[in-house]
């Protein structure tokens, strides 16, 4: 039966969504026992009105995302509840009975969003009721009126040998522009069914959700953000939390997600920094603060046009921070203060050309300033 609705779907590719559904055997994943969880943890929330701009914000960005991907209609003052899990701040919201599902919860994170629907039971009992519950909740590609980026699901759907209820995880079809960073799955689905519901989780990594507040993504301190939390701390915590090393699971993950915490966090503690006047000692350390930095202090400190004040800082760390040709995803240090012109690291460039001759970073600063490079061997 599934097999045969597939190929139907697929011969009527225009102006219908496309339907991609495997029948699989197994247990729920984990990522569908913490959708679970999350609901759950929805269902105790003391609910409330957005009040704080920075809830607002995000309000604002849950639905615009939602407008994007989706059909019905919300209205634009939902209830909301924040709290903090692991150190990270997350903003639930929650809307009733707009259109086809009774209730939608969305829980936004610093790095993902995810729309939770209720919808009626039995929505996942054969390939037909998925179709039409699909229908009902994206807009059809290529038909006129409203635009949207999915054309399509795709699902591998099973039943629990217990319970006999339905559940399954897949994505949406979304031709997301190519990018040079392996930035993961930038949407996927979860769905299961109790007695008397049924449920649908679709959820967008940041990547995906454009529009958002600086301050509300990547950063773990949302509510209030960073900026505001960090005017109240001392100059040596400030100091502390920048060179505080990543946690040894992000460290062996190397998640761009990771990455996109640090650089956004430090971005902010960097800026705040440079009011409190720290020494040539203490921009030194701060500078050397990660194996791999990734310049949030340095651009800091051009942003704030000290470059003259900590030139005896830099040139200490230009040369510590060197890279080979080919790895570049994110920009050396003499590459940051290429542009600057009332200091020159020319001397320090080439310095380090001598003792690695495929430093690139330093070799870009040299030829930008017209300076002889060494023969590569």
């Amino acid at each position: 039966m599934r097999l045969a609705l597939m190929s139907m779907f697929a011969a009527c590719a225009w102006a219908q969504l496309k339907f991609d559904i495997h029948p699989v055997t197994g247990r729920a994943p984990d990522r569908l026992k913490e959708t679970q969880r999350v609901l759950r943890v929805t269902r105790q929330a003391a609910w409330r009105d957005a009040n704080a701009p920075e809830e607002r914000a995000v309000v604002e960005a849950l639905a615009k995302v939602y407008r994007v991907h989706f059909l019905s209609e919300i209205t634009p003052k939902p209830k909301i509840a924040t709290l903090t899990e692991k150190g990270v701040d997350i903003l639930a919201a929650r809307w009733i009975g707009a259109g086809p599902y009774s209730e939608l919860i969305v829980w936004d994170t610093p790095e993902s969003t995810s729309f939770i629907f209720k919808l009626p039971g039995q929505s996942w009992s054969s390939d037909s009721a998925i179709q039409a519950t699909f229908e009902t909740l994206l807009p059809v590609p290529g038909a006129g009126g409203k635009p949207t980026r999915a054309r399509g699901v795709t699902l591998n759907i099973t039943r629990d040998a217990q319970t006999h209820q339905w559940f399954g995880t897949g994505g949406l079809l979304i031709g997301y522009a190519p990018t040079q960073r392996d930035l993961g799955f930038m949407n996927w689905i979860d769905l299961w069914e109790t007695a008397a519901s049924s449920y649908l989780c679709a959820s967008f990594n940041l990547y995906a959700t454009p529009g958002y507040p600086f301050s509300m993504r990547s950063i773990p301190e949302r509510f209030p953000p960073l900026e505001s939390r960090v005017t109240n701390w001392s100059k040596k915590r400030i100091l502390d939390e920048l060179s505080r090393e990543p946690e040894l699971k992000d460290r062996a993950r190397n998640t761009e997600f990771a990455w996109e915490r640090d650089d956004r966090r430090d971005r902010v503690l960097a800026r705040e920094l440079l009011k409190r006047d720290p020494t040539d000692e203490e921009m030194l350390a701060a500078l050397r603060r990660r194996t791999l930095d990734n310049g949030a202090v340095l651009r800091a400190i051009l942003d704030a046009k000290q470059v003259r004040r900590y030139s005896n800082a830099i040139r200490e760390y230009l040369p510590q921070d060197v890279l080979p040709w080919g790895l570049g995803l994110r920009a050396s240090g003499f590459e940051i203060v290429c542009p600057v012109t009332d200091v020159d690291f020319t001397d320090v460039a080439l310095e380090v050309l001598r003792e690695h001759p495929r430093a690139w970073g330093a070799r870009r600063y040299a030829v930008a300033h017209g300076a002889p490079l060494p023969v590569v061997p």
